[in-house]
């Protein structure tokens, strides 16, 4: 489905889901979402639904998804989606859990390369941009570059990683300076190992 398409049935599918919700009158938003009254959010071809965690307002999302599969034809992929549930709601887990035939997923999830987070972004969230720069120079250790070359594929493609996540949050100093090290050293040595620089890496 063209990403043009799947805005147009999205909108459809919020367009039903809204009308289920001023008719019904026994939802309830989360309270992060009440002010603004979000429901949900669509990105690429992914849906996220938010709601208080009652029977009355799953089982809302629940009817309101079987209406949009009868309509469209198309259906959620329950191998693929998740309930996230707060510490608070876990009274309510079981019975959630059967009204929409989801399985439990735990925060934080990753979503295009990112990790969708309810507090605040840590050093160990953030092993995954190292992880990935390094698997990058390691793949690279193996060809003939030259200095041009590192400075290229640094701008290019190791930088890129970075200003990806930093768009999305703040990154801890500690990783800020990890990934300047990893830059550092590839391009200085064209590998990961830590040597001397010729220019100090401010210049």
């Amino acid at each position: 489905m063209s990403p043009f398409l799947f805005v147009l049935v999205m909108e459809v599918l919020t367009l039903m889901l809204r009308q289920r919700i001023e008719q019904n009158g026994g939802f309830s938003y989360h309270w992060r979402c009440e002010a603004v009254q979000l429901f949900q959010l669509s990105f690429a071809d992914d849906l996220l639904l938010f709601s208080k965690a009652e029977p009355n307002s799953i089982q809302l999302f629940k009817d309101g998804l079987i209406d949009f599969a009868e309509l469209s034809g198309l259906q959620a992929n329950l191998q693929k989606s998740h309930l996230i549930l707060s510490r608070s709601a876990a009274a309510y887990r079981d019975s959630l859990l059967a009204i929409l035939d989801f399985q439990e997923g735990h925060l934080p999830l990753r979503y295009l390369g990112l990790p969708l987070l309810a507090s605040r972004l840590t050093i160990s969230d953030c092993q995954p941009i190292l992880r990935k720069m390094e698997a990058r120079i390691k793949g690279w250790e193996g060809v003939m570059l030259s200095f041009a070359g590192r400075v290229q594929l640094i701008k290019s493609v190791l930088s890129a990683l970075q200003v990806y996540w930093a768009m999305a949050f703040i990154l801890p100093k500690h990783i800020i300076k990890e990934i300047e090290k990893r830059l550092r050293n590839f391009l200085w040595k064209g590998n990961l190992d830590t040597g001397y620089a010729k220019v100090s890496w401010q210049q």
